[in-house]
């Protein structure tokens, strides 16, 4: 103990700072604690403050991305700028873009299909010298898609009157020749029983050949010989494009009639006989002035039941519209089959449908059976509507201008209308100067 007191006396700032140290300790914990809840408070109060500040700095921007109808944007919000929120908008955009794109060919092939120009190397130059053999082409391809539907004439009414008149009279006089007289009220009944029978029988033979009543004259247009003046290259490009509709036509009916597999004749099929194919004139305006349109084609339903309107005019750069009157004799009940092959043959669309009463009796004495269904006439206005895209290689520079769909274009220039160039010498039309050859569509391909 004598031993510690000086060493105390000598070293006192030791023991008293570690008395003051360990007197200290509870205070300052107590202390520490409270600074530490202060500095979290305060560092809570910076955060927020400085959150507030980069909130009301940081720039805005509208999130989104374009409707691919061109109607505005979707998945619209506002948000600060951010990187992560930005990508993920992004490759929604890319996604829909990928998918339209799909659709988009695939709609473009649709309308195309396998239309072909009716004669090859003749547009868009469409040389008068090649004229009037495209004519001669164009009756032709008439021919085939009666022919591809499996359509075809009625039994001949004349025909069948004189075969039975010959039946007639070869009956009296085995009659006469055996009796010695002529036929009795009894047999005279029983004779025309007979006739009656193979009336109808000549008829339904008839009908069961084929599957849709139909000739090359009930399209509006048709000539039935090759003219002697050739057809202007815009008068050409009209043809070719009836062409193309009337071949649409034909596709519908063959399908709904059950195509190639069908059988039983007219009586089976939906659509029995095809009376009349108008299709509208196009609008062309040789003074149009080339308005490129806008990015999404305009609506205009003071036009169309669709709004779909073309023309130069309507600022649509995208499609023409070429109405068209279709008038048939089809099973009331199977009608919808035919309206759907419409739709799925091309972009065609139904405006309006009539429908009227028709006497079955009074056409089979024409020649036309249309089996036991009930039948009605159907007349209706279809609109057909054709992409620019996949034409546009084809149509003569006049069309093009008369469309709104070149700007300046001088129609001299040979880059602009480039001339034909045959692959063979061109056959020689009924009647006139060498024409060129070329394929025409049919049912199966074009």
């Amino acid at each position: 103990m004598k031993q510690i007191v000086p060493w105390l006396k000598a070293h006192w700032p030791i023991p008293a700072l570690t008395l003051i140290a360990l007197a200290a300790l509870p205070t300052a914990m107590y202390f520490a604690g409270k600074m530490q809840d202060e500095f979290h408070a305060d560092y809570q109060k910076k955060v927020t403050e400085a959150a507030a500040s980069v909130s009301a700095s940081a720039a805005v921007i509208n999130y989104g991305v374009p409707d691919m109808r061109g109607d505005g944007m979707v998945l619209e919000r506002k948000a600060p700028a951010n990187e992560q929120l930005i990508g993920a908008y992004k490759r929604i955009l890319e996604d829909m873009q990928a998918k339209v794109g799909v659709v988009s060919e695939k709609g473009l092939n649709f309308n195309k299909g396998d239309h072909v120009p009716l004669m090859e190397g003749f547009f868009p130059g469409a040389s008068p010298d090649w004229g009037r053999a495209f004519v001669k082409k164009y009756m032709d391809f008439h021919q085939k898609l009666v022919a591809d539907m499996r359509g075809g004439d009625p039994a001949r009414p004349e025909e069948i009157a004189q075969h039975l008149a010959d039946y007639r009279d070869a009956a009296v006089a085995r009659i006469r020749a055996e009796l010695g007289r002529d036929p009795n009220p009894e047999e005279q009944a029983k004779l025309a029983e007979e006739l009656t029978q193979m009336r109808i029988g000549a008829v339904r033979k008839r009908a069961g050949e084929i599957q849709v009543y139909a000739d090359p004259s009930v399209f509006d247009g048709v000539p039935v010989s090759v003219p002697e003046k050739a057809p202007s290259a815009t008068e050409a490009w009209d043809k070719q494009e009836r062409a193309w509709v009337h071949q649409d036509i034909c596709r519908a009916i063959f399908a709904a009639n059950g195509g190639a597999t069908a059988t039983g004749g007219v009586g089976s099929s939906v659509v029995k006989r095809l009376l009349r194919v108008s299709v509208a004139p196009v609008q062309l305006d040789a003074a149009a002035v080339f308005d490129p349109g806008e990015e999404k084609a305009p609506l205009n339903f003071g036009v169309s039941l669709t709004g779909r309107t073309s023309g130069p005019s309507s600022k649509n750069k995208w499609y023409d519209v070429r109405p068209t009157i279709v008038e048939v004799i089809v099973s009331s009940r199977n009608l919808p089959r035919f309206l759907n092959a419409l739709a799925a043959t091309n972009f065609m669309t139904v405006l309006d449908l009539d429908l009227a009463r028709i006497e079955p009796l009074a056409d089979m004495k024409e020649g036309y059976d249309y089996g036991d269904e009930h039948v009605v006439r159907a007349t209706m206005k279809i609109e057909t509507v054709w992409l620019r895209e996949w034409r546009k290689p084809f149509m003569p520079i006049d069309v093009q201008r008369a469309l709104g769909m070149v700007d300046g274009v001088d129609a001299g220039h040979a880059g602009d209308a480039p001339a034909p160039a045959p692959r063979r010498p061109p056959p020689n039309p009924p009647g006139g100067r060498p024409g060129p050859g070329g394929r025409g569509g049919d049912l199966g391909g074009g």
